[in-house]
């Protein structure tokens, strides 16, 4: 697939001398769809952080690029898939979701829209991405009604990739404590167990970088975690 940069530009005046300010480009042209060099930078950036959050070694930035370019080449193709199979996701189902994840971590709604705001991100943004991921969720189970004909080969040799197992991972909303002892974990795993906030306790004793955030790690895939969360969640 040609890769081609063009450039978005906007003309702020008329006259001689007029600035050209480039906002954004365009970094890949995926079918009837674009794939913009912001996107390639944002989703870049996330994935560095989770190898910093970690502690593990990163690939070097040209294989990490690639691996962000051919994650959302997929995304782009299945969003199109989706969209000419007529799937939407109502903004009833889209609240019924977003619930569901601040219940699980223990929150009502507006305290979870307030801690995802206090975090550093944007509840929009968020928004977006779930409806993104439901929409998507829904190609790869087949769930598109007449219009997709998906034979049991195809479905077979669609899984037996790895890329494509991959990306049939959900992502988790994760967070951690990091403590140095074994005594201070048990006293975490009961006062959490006891019904106490995670993120306070998280921000009160956590030793790990993103403690003040009440150990929020963001939204990744289980092969995306360290082997010992991995694990926790099989």
């Amino acid at each position: 697939m040609k890769k081609i940069l063009l450039p978005l530009i906007i003309l702020t005046s008329i006259p001689l001398f007029s600035k050209i300010e480039v906002l954004d480009r365009v970094a890949i042209i995926v079918d009837d769809g674009i794939v913009m060099e912001s996107q390639i930078k944002n989703n870049l950036e996330e994935m560095i952080t989770r190898y910093d959050d970690q502690n593990i070694p990163k690939p070097e930035a040209k294989a990490l690029r690639e691996q962000v370019i051919e994650q959302l080449i997929i995304e782009e193709l299945q969003l199109q898939m989706a969209n000419r199979a007529g799937i939407r996701i109502s903004d009833t189902e889209l609240n019924e979701t977003i619930g569901r994840i601040a219940n699980n971590n223990k929150m009502e709604l507006q305290q979870f829209i307030t801690f995802i705001g206090e975090s550093g991100d944007s509840y929009e943004e968020l928004r977006e991405n779930v409806k993104k991921e439901m929409i998507i969720q829904r190609i790869q189970r087949g769930r598109v009604g007449s219009e997709i004909d998906i034979t049991e080969n195809e479905f077979q040799a669609f899984l037996a990739t790895d890329d494509s197992l991959a990306e049939l991972q959900p992502e988790l909303l994760t967070r951690q404590i990091l403590v140095k002892t074994l005594k201070q974990a048990n006293k975490a795993i009961k006062r959490i167990n006891s019904g106490e906030d995670f993120a306070a306790i998280a921000q009160e004793i956590s030793i790990s970088g993103n403690a003040k955030d009440g150990g929020l790690m963001g939204w990744r895939k289980t092969a995306d975690m360290p082997k010992l969360f991995a694990d926790g969640l099989e």
